[in-house]
């Protein structure tokens, strides 16, 4: 589960319109929103019931993890065995009109360190509701995306934490508006974040998890324009606010800036973006008093407005039919769900191989450098280095079941203990290893 961390925007962009009569000898394509709708429905369903197409699987992981606590000392390692059943199904209103739902429900079960075991169904991530409508050249999408996480190892400021039981929906619109060389989409989404259990190490439930629930609404928008058949560039904004309802706290986000897409060769694309970002935190009626509880959840300190700017440049290459590849490189301000504000540079590098028809290999390297201008509360680090290296093997094993052998390497180094007036010390370090080795089997109805 992710922080909430959405770059966006205020339509007040669309610069790029003026070059509409600069390329008018261009060639026309078809519009995107039509050619979507005539092919909007899956052909991989294993039933139907009526008008409704359904895809089922069931998945047994079992993994071992070197440092469940996420700890720089005292590290327990445990196996986990985790099951799991998912459904997706498409339903065609109209010809032109589908609705679409997929989740996936499943448990942790801890074999040597059970008080740990998931206490409530997980959801995973990607659970959505979705109800595409087309109309001409325009796609609207109304969505609801939800779930039910525990693990911590997402939240890269948080040590010495077992599960953190939270719950994430994320309700919204999105507007595609396809004028053949011009595309301008705007979202809105209102998010809802609710932490029901902090479990620090040791089985310690921290008090009052509640306290960094949030609502939040965002907005964004995007304006571009294919300047050639190979080149596309625009602009894009975004705009968020975020409300703490225990402490009335109020986080505001707003970024713009230029973007554009080339097309170096049919097997070379190259992606750039930068702009500036604001980030501004009013502390409402939070006080020193407030952290200092001892085992108290509660958001961090803000530290008024934060300006910044923000850049990525990515790489999408692929060598031929068989291998893909993509590195990623940028800058941007953050903000996690406890309200910590970061400064963030980032390094990521993902291949897909395929070696041969039984078996394929998915590659990642992952490296971020985090520095937080904000207080420190009791459970988050304020700065902090991480680095992840990890390979996951796929191939068949029957011809319903395929299997997964996977490891993970996770080295998150911090660079200051934010323990410093802290009270429970769940933060017990720098920084903290981690390995995970496991294995899935996919059974496919």
């Amino acid at each position: 589960m992710n922080q909430v961390n959405k770059r966006t925007l205020i339509p007040a962009l669309f610069l790029a319109l003026g070059m509409a009569n600069l390329f008018s000898q261009e060639l026309p394509r078809p519009s995107m929103a039509r050619h979507e709708s005539v092919a909007a429905l899956p052909s991989d369903y294993n039933m139907k019931v009526g008008p409704v197409l359904l895809n089922t699987n069931a998945s047994l992981e079992g993994q071992y993890v070197s440092n469940i606590g996420l700890t720089s000392s005292g590290q327990l390692n445990d196996f986990i065995i985790s099951p799991q059943v998912g459904v997706t199904a498409s339903w065609p209103i109209t010809t032109t009109n589908t609705l679409r739902f997929s989740t996936s429900v499943g448990y942790n079960k801890y074999l040597i360190h059970p008080q740990y075991d998931t206490a409530s169904v997980l959801v995973s991530p990607d659970s959505e509701l979705a109800f595409d409508v087309y109309v001409g050249d325009f796609k609207i999408n109304f969505h609801d995306q939800f779930s039910v996480q525990t693990d911590p190892s997402s939240i890269g400021s948080l040590n010495n934490v077992v599960n953190f039981d939270r719950i994430n929906n994320t309700a919204g619109i999105g507007v595609l508006w396809d004028l053949n060389q011009l595309l301008l989409t705007f979202n809105y989404d209102h998010i809802t974040f609710i932490s029901t259990n902090l479990q620090a190490q040791g089985g310690n439930n921290l008090s009052n998890p509640g306290n960094i629930d949030y609502s939040a609404d965002q907005v964004s928008a995007a304006a571009s324009y294919r300047i050639t058949s190979t080149i596309v560039a625009g602009v894009e904004a975004a705009a968020s606010i975020r409300y703490y309802d225990q402490f009335g706290i109020n986080d505001n986000q707003l970024s713009v800036g230029p973007f554009t897409r080339i097309e170096v060769t049919p097997t070379f694309k190259v992606s750039m973006g930068a702009g500036y970002q604001e980030i501004t935190t009013t502390t409402g009626n939070l006080t020193n008093a407030t952290t200092q509880q001892a085992n108290n959840v509660a958001p961090v300190l803000g530290v008024g407005t934060f300006n910044t700017w923000y850049g990525n440049l990515t790489f999408d290459h692929r060598l031929n039919a068989d291998y893909t590849d993509r590195l990623s490189l940028g800058h941007e301000g953050q903000l996690d769900v406890f309200s910590q504000i970061s400064d963030t540079y980032y390094a990521s590098y993902t291949s897909s191989w395929k070696v041969n028809s039984d078996l394929n290999l998915a590659f990642t390297l992952n490296y971020e450098d985090v520095t937080s201008p904000s207080a420190s509360n009791n459970i988050s680090n304020s700065s902090f280095n991480s680095f992840t290296a990890g390979v996951q093997a796929n191939f068949p094993v029957t011809k319903s079941i395929s299997g997964s052998i996977l490891y993970q390497f996770t080295d998150n180094f911090g660079n200051s203990n934010s323990q410093a007036g802290g009270n429970v010390n769940i933060n017990n370090g720098p920084g903290y290893t981690q390995q995970r080795v496991g294995m899935i089997l996919n059974y496919h109805f």
